[in-house]
């Protein structure tokens, strides 16, 4: 009994220690990915995205009236501009914007003469595509990438805002797509017969979650484009999808949850600071999402390992050394550069082997090489040895030729003595 309890025991640490560890395996890249997070300053980043979405909104907004409004040939007042304005409302952020202030816009767009009013949206193509330069940036870091030169990082972000504009339509089209169908549907009472098209327009909750499906499409397909183009480095979409996903439910919950966090927790703010606040707020998040996406697709996919400490930490501690400038008068009381000095060191004793592994094969290679010139230079002197030496048939010829030489010549001169 006594033995059989022991292997119980023995039994059930085991089976623990095994969950435990297969537990912290679990954990682990958990870990690493918001050490990840953290040391890219990933928050941080998010107030500077935010900043530039609130700058770039209006720009983009002008843009995208002023390309519709000249695709439709429509002036400010027709039912287009109508339909282009109120569909611009239902994007978020821009649902809040200020609609005369818009359509002032547009107006002066209208009367003014065609040169300027192309000017004009060059111009606005120009300022919102400032926030795709700082997205670049954002990322650039995440992937540990360096930046595309000022010419064609400009290019790329122009390329994106257009994108960017052309896209905005199909979400709101996509995102209000099923409620459309559900109302053509409820409409229609030859559709409307039909018992399964009947019980779907006739369920709210339909609607709603139709609607939620078709803005998921949309935010997918935004965040997609952004993950795959904006960064300086060939992505392949087989690894950048799975974070265009995450941002775009995240994105969607938020939406959902939104208004709610607004009237709960925000609702001591009127009027324009209230706006502003609340627009500062969504955008701040949207960045979050946007940045975490990204990180999902780097750590996960790309296998792009965290920095040693925070991203200032790490350049003071690196610049430092690299230019020799760090000052003495830092305070002593600041986060331990231990992590990134730790793995400065490893990354130099591991160039340094790397560097006597090269040597020793090119020192082996040197020695082979000279050994099989050694052998080629003794094997050539052994051939010239041999070409020198005559054949055995020619030196008894030599010898038979001198004995008669010596014979005749003895015949001579004992013929000359007699």
């Amino acid at each position: 009994m006594a033995s059989e309890n022991s292997n119980k025991d023995n039994s059930l640490k085991s089976t623990s220690k095994n969950v435990m560890s297969t537990a912290e395996k679990n954990t682990k890249p958990m870990k690493l990915f918001l050490r990840k997070f953290s040391n890219d300053w990933g928050t941080t980043f998010s107030g500077a995205l935010a900043y530039s979405l609130l700058t770039a909104m209006l720009p983009i907004a002008i843009a995208i009236v002023a390309i519709l409004g000249f695709i439709f040939m429509a002036i400010p007042g027709t039912q287009h501009s109508a339909n282009i304005l109120d569909a611009l409302s239902k994007i978020p952020g821009l649902g809040a914007a200020q609609k005369d202030l818009i359509a002032s816009v547009t107006d002066r767009l209208a009367k003014s003469a065609g040169f300027l009013a192309v000017l004009a949206v060059v111009l606005a193509v120009f300022g919102g595509s400032r926030l795709f330069v700082a997205i670049e940036h954002v990322l650039d870091i995440i992937y540990r990438v360096r930046p595309r030169p000022a010419l064609r990082q400009n290019a790329i972000a122009i390329g994106m805002m257009l994108i960017f504009t052309i896209l905005v339509p199909i979400m709101v089209f996509a995102a209000t797509l099923p409620s459309i169908m559900l109302n053509i549907v409820g409409n229609n009472p030859a559709l409307k017969a039909i018992p399964f098209l009947s019980t779907l327009a006739d369920n709210p909750i339909t609607i709603q979650v139709g609607g939620y499906i078709g803005g998921l499409i949309a935010a997918f397909l935004l965040f997609e484009a952004i993950y795959i183009i904006v960064p300086n480095q060939r992505i392949n979409p087989r690894n950048s999808w799975q974070g265009a996903i995450v941002s775009a439910v995240l994105l969607e919950i938020f939406i959902a949850l939104f208004p709610f966090y607004t009237s709960r927790f925000m609702g001591n703010y009127q009027g324009q600071i209230g706006f502003a606040v609340v627009l500062l707020v969504f955008f701040y998040y949207f960045a979050v999402i946007l940045i975490l996406g990204a990180e999902v697709n780097a750590f996960f996919f790309e296998k792009v390992r965290p920095l040693p400490n925070d991203l200032a930490t790490f350049v003071s501690t690196m610049g430092g050394k690299l230019n020799q400038d760090r000052p003495e008068a830092e305070s002593p009381s600041h986060v331990d550069s231990q992590p990134t000095d730790r793995a400065d060191y490893t990354h130099i004793a591991r160039t340094r082997q790397h560097e006597e592994k090269n040597q020793q094969r090119n020192m082996q290679h040197q020695q082979q090489l000279s050994r099989r010139q050694l052998r080629q230079a003794q094997q050539n002197e052994k051939d010239k040895d041999k070409n020198k030496q005559p054949g055995k048939g020619s030196t008894t010829l030599a010898v038979v030729a001198g004995s008669l030489l010596a014979m005749v010549i003895e015949m001579f001169r004992i013929r000359s003595g007699k």
